[in-house]
């Protein structure tokens, strides 16, 4: 008995969109890592809000603090980890042999006020989270 594998079996094409696809999936689980990580939490819905999707699903989340009360000190840092296990599970669907890159949203309406942080706390500094995550992101590409 005899198994021949002809070379175009190992194709090198595909291999290459395998292995593309696994650094992309791995760059979006330490961008989300620093998003989550930098994120502040009071009613968790700011932290929720954070969606991943491959390039061009335009899927977005949007939770609103209005009416929601403060979590518990402890409560913070479980919320972080709960959404960071919730966005890790969305980068392992990716169908990574088609995956052209990847879009980290926030559309939690209460954005102006993170980044301005001065209506919350007024003795607070802007949290500029964004800016911050860009920044995070161009070095991790150096």
């Amino acid at each position: 008995m005899q198994v021949t594998a002809k070379k175009s079996l190992f194709s090198p094409k595909k291999m290459l969109y395998e292995k593309v696809g696994e650094v992309v999936k791995d760059k979006a689980i330490e961008t989300v890592s620093i998003a989550v990580n930098r994120s502040p939490v009071d009613t968790g819905a700011f932290v929720e809000s954070w969606q991943i999707n491959p390039r061009g699903d335009r899927t977005a989340l949007a939770r609103s603090a209005a009416g929601r009360p403060s979590l518990p000190a402890g409560a913070k840092q479980a919320k972080r980890e709960q959404e960071k296990t919730r966005l890790i599970g969305r980068i392992e669907s990716f169908d990574t042999e088609n995956l052209d890159g990847f879009t980290l949203t926030n559309r939690a309406p209460h954005i102006p006020l993170i980044e301005l942080n001065s209506r919350i706390k007024p003795e607070s500094k802007p949290s500029g989270i964004f800016k911050e995550i860009r920044a995070i992101l161009k070095d991790m590409n150096r």
